[in-house]
């Protein structure tokens, strides 16, 4: 019988950094051990399990950004207030490999969470960093003057030009790729975003790092409702973050999502 042990977690602070999006500091009796991009399963006993990517972690406290998209999430959002407990498990999964020389990092969306985590570590061995973060309006952007703390240069950008510059992280990444070298992108956010950086660094001979997100359900390995055809790799315990070239070379990167029962869904029809 293979053992899921759960850990119990103090909510300490909850910050509310737009609308739908929430970030949690908990904390455990023991010192969380964890890389920038592995990921926590979060029990709420009634209500089901999800997964969430870690965005920093602090001996015995650790911050998880949640944003509102589905049951679990909305009843956190809801119900979970300082004091209570949440149920965990993990942490699992590959996470980013720190690798030397000047870094892009080049998140979307609230998947600059896990990015936030990434910086810090790559700050603390001495790796300078440039940190682009992409919104679609000033009221949807998050975490900036955290990233400020640990990025040589933050870009920010949004759709609307609301806040920071005009355009995409793929149009401010673009540009920064012709005027600087880099030994490694990494990035978290939307596939399709996720697919334009990873072809664009390659083939400028820049290593890359993609952390994806998939419907994740036992976070072990076991059930294969993240898995990536046709090499069969999975995203809970392969992943989730992956070197490009390999993401190149499954179908589904970029272009499709399993559901529960393995379907293939077009991303774009994904909620």
């Amino acid at each position: 019988m293979i053992s899921l042990p759960y850990r119990v977690a103090t909510v300490e602070e909850v910050r509310n950094l737009t609308r739908d999006i929430k970030m949690y500091t908990l904390s455990i009796n023991e010192t969380f051990n964890s890389d920038p991009g592995q990921y926590v399963m979060v029990w709420v006993p009634g209500v089901g399990e999800i997964p969430i990517s870690l965005s920093l972690v602090d001996g015995e406290t650790f911050c998880l950004v949640i944003a509102r998209k589905g049951k679990v999430t909305s009843y956190i959002h809801e119900n979970i207030k300082e004091g209570d407990k949440l149920y965990l498990r993990g942490p699992y999964g590959n996470g980013f490999k720190l690798q030397g020389g000047k870094a892009l990092i080049v998140g979307g969306g609230y998947g600059v969470a896990p990015l936030l985590f990434l910086a810090r570590e790559l700050a603390r061995r001495y790796v300078r960093s440039d940190v682009v973060l992409g919104f679609r309006s000033k009221e949807h952007a998050i975490l900036i003057s955290e990233f400020e703390e640990y990025a040589d240069r933050l870009v920010v950008s949004t759709d609307d030009g609301s806040l920071g510059v005009r355009g995409t992280a793929v149009d401010v990444a673009r540009q920064l790729v012709d005027r600087n070298i880099y030994a490694t992108l990494y990035t978290c956010g939307k596939e399709q975003m996720m697919y334009k950086l990873v072809e664009l660094a390659l083939n400028r001979g820049i290593k890359t790092q993609a952390s994806l997100e998939r419907l994740i359900k036992c976070g072990i390995g076991i059930c294969g409702s993240c898995v990536l055809e046709p090499l069969g790799l999975r995203v809970c315990r392969d992943g989730p973050v992956f070197d490009g070239e390999t993401l190149l070379k499954t179908v589904d990167f970029g272009r499709f999502w399993h559901d529960s029962t393995g379907k293939p869904i077009p991303i774009e029809e994904v909620k």
